[in-house]
């Protein structure tokens, strides 16, 4: 059985530019720099991680905060590939195609967290009221 967060297509494309940052960490151009590989892995599977532990939460609140920081963890990745472009992990072309996912992605988890403050939160069931007469008058 498949849990609901692998349905969300934000995470599925979380997913797979996680899966794509991690070809990168693996060039032999981080063999020196242990902490950009590190940092890179770290930002590029916590957006897809984020989503899935808010998809689990109780609460829409709870899934809107959960996706306010995958955001977060996105624009952290965003930097981390521009350093990597800047000291020549990345070619030009690798890095401009990232940002193009990355700038898409984060337009979805956007909307997304709009999405789901803008819902209001389902109403409770309530007993029926019941009405109390005044005891007749003697």
């Amino acid at each position: 059985m498949q849990l609901p967060y692998r349905g969300l297509e934000t995470w599925q494309q979380a997913h797979e530019l996680a899966l794509d940052v991690l070809t990168v960490t693996e060039r032999r151009a981080l063999d020196r720099r242990p902490f950009i590989r590190d940092q890179l892995a770290r930002a590029a599977t916590s957006v897809p991680a984020n989503l899935a532990e808010g998809r689990g939460r109780r609460s829409r609140s709870d899934f809107a905060h959960f996706v306010a920081i995958s955001r977060g963890s996105l624009y952290e990745l965003d930097y981390w590939l521009l350093l990597c472009a800047r000291i020549g992990v990345l070619e030009p072309s690798e890095h401009r195609a990232f940002e193009a996912r990355i700038h898409r992605l984060s337009a979805k988890l956007a909307a997304l967290h709009d999405a789901l403050r803008a819902q209001p939160a389902p109403a409770s069931p309530q007993k029926p009221r019941t009405t109390r007469r005044a005891p007749p008058a003697t």
